[in-house]
Formats: structure tokens, C-alpha cells, sequence
């Protein structure tokens, strides 16, 4: 599984490769490679050679490493800046989780807000078709539907005196069983933790990478 894109010409300093991310060390120009993905490039005089009749970065501040949001990066190489270049691979590294996941919309299916009282109101408030399901402990449901995925917190409905098997059990009936986690001893969501340890939104957008 590939989110994310780090182009270079130089060694990247004190850095660990990761498996989620495309190492490309070549000068491809960004609109030649894939993307899709969060993108960094690792030195000043690198990008702009790689980009020379490319009018994405004419404008960059050299004070700025953002290009474009969630999407495109640029860092010092380690002759141009020793210590940037170390934090600033390593930051991207952390964050593209963040940048990559943040096509998702994200929507909880709150109780209160949608006036749901009983399990037919329920019912009523879901997605016509729904194209995975994960359930987080017992304690969440995230469904994935298209490009958004929905938060049931199971404990807010219990309290409402909605039964969580209740709901679980007519999402089961929902969700192409290929496509349906129950991680009650929360060993899926160890897996990706293992992966993205600083990913704090990561319960939500496992389901995601479950089926995408």
C-alpha cells in the first residue's frame, strides 16, 4: 500500500525508508509522475531543475514548503540545510497519512443530531448502499461509502437505549460480508498501527484502507 511520493536526488539523511511511501530517485517532473499521492521533493535547486518549464513553481517562496496542500511538498537537501532536511523529510514522512486521507469526508451519524430514537430511525438515517464496514472494539462503526465515511459510536447509542448487536447486526446485512471487519480484539487495527503509529485519526480511515 503506496500514499505518498518522496523525490530525490541526494541521500536522505538519518531516514529510515518506510513501505508506504514511492521513493523515486530520479528527475521526474510531478506532473510526469503519479499524482494521486502526497508528494515531497527533497532540494531546492533539485525541484526547480526537475520543474524548469513547469510554471507549478514559479511563484514558490523559499520560505514556504508547502506548494499545494495535502499534495505538494518541497524540503532541503541535506548540503542545503543540514538540520531542516533531517525534520522536514522526517515531518512528511508522519503526516501523509494525514494529507493522503484527507480526500475522505467525514461525517458521524450522531444520535441527537438526527433525532434517532429507535432502531427503524436508524435505519432511516443510513446510506442507501453501503461499501464496507469496520467495527473498532465495540465500540465504533465506520462506514465507508464512495469518498465519505460515517462514525457510529456505539456507547452514545447504548446510553439512547439502542442496542449495539442490533445495529451491527443490520449493517451485516448491509455490507457485502468481503467487505464487513469486526475487530472486537482489535488485532486489524494493531496491524495498521504498527504502520502508522503517528496517525491519530487512524480508527477512521482504516476501513478505507481495508477495501481501497
Amino acid at each position: 500500500m503506496k500514499i505518498g511520493n518522496i523525490i530525490f536526488e541526494n541521500e536522505l539523511v538519518n531516514h529510515t525508508q518506510v513501505d508506504y511511501i514511492n521513493y523515486i530517485k530520479e528527475p521526474l517532473s510531478y506532473t510526469k509522475n503519479d499524482n494521486r499521492f502526497p508528494t515531497l521533493y527533497v532540494g531546492w535547486l533539485f525541484m526547480k531543475k526537475c520543474n524548469q518549464n513547469n510554471s507549478l513553481f514559479n511563484d514558490i517562496d523559499i520560505l514556504n514548503n508547502e506548494i499545494n496542500p495535502n499534495k505538494l511538498y518541497w524540503e532541503y537537501s541535506f548540503d542545503e540545510n543540514k538540520s531542516s532536511h533531517v525534520k522536514g523529510v522526517e515531518n512528511f514522512v508522519n503526516l501523509v497519512p494525514q494529507y493522503y486521507y484527507s480526500n475522505y469526508e467525514y461525517e458521524v451519524l450522531d444520535p441527537v443530531f438526527y433525532q434517532i430514537k429507535t432502531i427503524d430511525d436508524f435505519v432511516k438515517n443510513l446510506p442507501l448502499k453501503i461499501d464496507g464496514m469496520y467495527n473498532y472494539n465495540n465500540e465504533m462503526i465506520y462506514l465507508l461509502v464512495d469518498d465519505k465515511i460515517f462514525g457510529i459510536d456505539l456507547k452514545m447509542y447504548e446510553f439512547l437505549k439502542i442496542k449495539p448487536d442490533d445495529i451491527t447486526s443490520i449493517l451485516l446485512n448491509k455490507v457485502e460480508t468481503t467487505n464487513t471487519y469486526l475487530d472486537y480484539d482489535i488485532s486489524i487495527y494493531q496491524k495498521f498501527y504498527k504502520i502508522f503509529p503517528n496517525f491519530s485519526q487512524l480508527k477512521r480511515y482504516i476501513i478505507s484502507m481495508l477495501i481501497k
